[in-house]
């Protein structure tokens, strides 16, 4: 069966799904992609808005019959592909013998029998709270084949309780556990293994990548295809994911597992309960004198604070005081032995860290909100990515609608190692110049970003185009401060919408909600830039507020400019353009979702058009035909 006949007209799928369009752009994506299969070569392919690339990785992948590993962004997509779009494909392709597929994802997804019987002694299980969850979970746990916690997606929503019910690679006991042989990670493990189509994260894969990095067994099955879809996020997750970091609750978590784990032991807690609370106890002065700083700095200015650098060494010294007390123990409990291990190495990386004089990481600290984090990241990922590639025997598929700078692949494929590899653009189907408009303010309309009264400004500018225009407004902002003055404007101003503000506890509660106002005016910020669909007059008008740079004062910002400066480039053109741009194209990517969308898009800041990287920008956008008063915004909208 050839990909025409499933994704051309009168094909498959053109039979079988009302909604579907053949569309050219996809059809050639497919065709590229079955080729790069077939030869065993890498693609990185940018798919504009609209061009159905999903299908078009999952038809050619499915028809080669070969061993396939799916990378995705988030939960979400992996949930689609694996419940929808695999099934419904498989329904209509017919094979003789259908793949076998599997998804896996990380394994804070699924319950932990252990750390669950251990939950239930603590307090967790007994606030009034979890006491309706904690009645299902023995029901649910006999009746579950996978263990994934989503399946409980109606009742479980504790962030709290699903850390104290699953594990983490840190605390896992591994084969020594008792309750190995029943542990629902190593049974989705022990399928992915074994699957035809296995559908995985960004994570996982990374995760296999390292073991393999390190010589160690594979987590994932040898695959003769890799498809990493929303691959632009493939560096910044890596950078994550390769970081070592300390964490105030990290902390806290090791210090709850040593109690216990001692408690298994004939007097073990009383044999370290000394070193036991002194090292409680400087945890304690530790973050207090560290959330007062409430920023984000490099290690250098946190230990340039005389105060803060004593507290972190009595911190160290009274957690060495506490690894010898373990040590006797280690060898009469093997959770004893675990917790010995994580306080060695949280304490190796915090010496590590006190000296701060990696050249290839960069050291830096974040405090705040009763919280901190002490972090070292790697300045560059593209080494170690593209060992990984190499040591895989594949054809290699990168997709994404948005990985290109200034129409160049250049910038992502310096940033992952994908140096040799076939690139397309595949633009999008939608016809901008009839479905949307882009309105920059007239010069001198507004002053610069910079200027104290810019928000004021630019809110009054925009009051009578949000008063008067029909269908959801998305209003993205590059920092939360300025989203908060916004918020305080328009509580006052008479707006004639209800008004929905992004917080970090319930984003997807009010996604839904203006999702199904149809009229509403949301004000977001960055996770609201990407993987948000609202299709029709649910979302007719995208605003953003400034040009999204990143924050000059960030401290790995700050390293990589220094990194680049040694080398002779440029920090602006290597870091903050590519930013901007791929950030600015996802914001305004989530204006039209559909052939038969209309919308606005409006971006408010002046550099647009007094500054030369402006036209770059704008260059990256799709050719949105472009207006300059609120009378023709508001003159167009009325028409659609």
């Amino acid at each position: 069966m050839d990909i025409e006949r499933v994704l051309g007209e009168k094909g498959l799928l053109d039979t079988a799904m009302d909604s579907f369009q053949p569309r050219q752009t996809q059809l050639d994506l497919a065709q590229t992609i079955a080729d790069v299969i077939s030869d065993n070569k890498t693609l990185i392919a940018e798919a504009g808005t609209g061009t159905g690339k999903t299908f078009a990785y999952l038809v050619p992948a499915l028809l080669s019959g070969k061993k396939t590993i799916i990378s995705t962004g988030t939960k979400n997509l992996q949930d689609q592909l694996f419940n929808k779009d695999l099934p419904f494909l498989l329904s209509q392709l017919k094979f003789k013998k259908n793949p076998t597929i599997r998804l896996l994802k990380g394994r804070n997804n699924y319950l932990c029998h252990y750390r669950y019987q251990q939950s239930l002694h603590k307090a967790v299980a007994k606030y009034p709270a979890n006491k309706t969850l904690y009645r299902k979970l023995p029901i649910w746990i006999e009746q579950t084949d996978s263990g994934d916690l989503a399946e409980l997606s109606d009742e479980f929503n504790n962030n709290i309780v699903q850390r104290e019910i699953t594990s983490t690679a840190e605390n896992c006991l591994g084969k020594d556990c008792q309750l190995y042989n029943d542990c629902f990670v190593y049974r989705a493990r022990n399928r992915a293994m074994n699957a035809d189509i296995l559908v995985i994260n960004h994570h996982l894969l990374l995760a296999d990548m390292a073991l393999k990095e390190e010589g160690y067994g594979e987590l994932l099955p040898n695959a003769e295809v890799i498809i990493i879809d929303e691959s632009h996020q493939l560096s910044g997750i890596a950078e994550r994911f390769f970081s070592q970091n300390i964490t105030s609750r990290q902390c806290k978590d090791l210090l709850v597992d040593i109690k216990t784990a001692v408690g298994e032991v004939k007097g073990g807690f009383a044999a370290i309960q000394d070193s036991f609370f002194d090292f409680e106890i400087s945890l304690k002065k530790a973050q207090s004198t560290m959330v007062a700083l409430d920023n984000r700095r490099s290690m250098e200015e946190l230990l340039n604070n005389e105060d803060i650098s004593n507290e972190l060494s009595l911190f160290e010294q009274n957690g060495r005081d506490l690894l010898n007390a373990l040590e006797s123990m280690v060898a009469a409990d093997k959770a004893v032995e675990q917790c010995y291990l994580r306080l060695g190495g949280l304490l190796d990386l915090l010496s590590d860290m006190m000296k701060a004089d990696g050249t290839d990481h960069v050291y830096w600290y974040e405090a705040g909100n009763n919280r901190f984090a002490l972090h070292k990241s790697p300045l560059d990922v593209a080494g170690p990515l593209s060992r990984f590639k190499a040591k895989i025997d594949a054809a290699w598929i990168l997709t994404s609608a948005t990985i290109t700078v200034n129409q160049s692949f250049n910038h992502f494929q310096t940033q992952t190692g994908f140096n040799n590899a076939q690139t397309l653009f595949v633009d999008s189907p939608f016809n901008y110049r009839q479905q949307a408009r882009l309105l920059l303010p007239e010069p001198g309309r507004l002053p610069e970003p910079n200027h104290h009264n810019y928000n004021i400004q630019l809110f009054q500018y925009l009051l009578p185009i949000i008063r008067t225009i029909q269908g959801g407004i998305f209003f993205l902002f590059t920092a939360k401060r300025n989203r908060e003055a916004a918020k305080a404007f328009f509580e006052q101003a008479a707006i004639d919408r209800n008004l929905y503000v992004q917080s970090d506890s319930n984003s997807s509660q009010i996604l839904e909600e203006f999702r199904n106002d149809g009229n509403g005016l949301l004000l977001g910020t960055y996770s609201f830039w990407e993987g948000v669909d609202v299709s029709g007059t649910g979302l007719s008008c995208v605003i953003i507020d400034r040009i999204p740079f990143l924050h000059p004062d960030d401290p790995i910002q700050k390293a990589k400019e220094n990194h680049l400066k040694n080398q002779g480039k440029y920090p602006f053109k290597e870091l903050q353009i590519p930013h901007a741009t791929l950030t600015l194209k996802q914001g305004s990517g989530r204006l039209i979702r559909g052939e038969t969308d209309h919308g606005l898009l409006i971006l408010c800041d002046p550099r647009f058009k007094t500054k030369p990287y402006g036209q770059i920008l704008l260059k990256s956008l799709p050719e949105i035909p472009q207006i300059n008063s609120e009378d023709e915004a508001i003159g167009f909208m009325r028409l659609n």
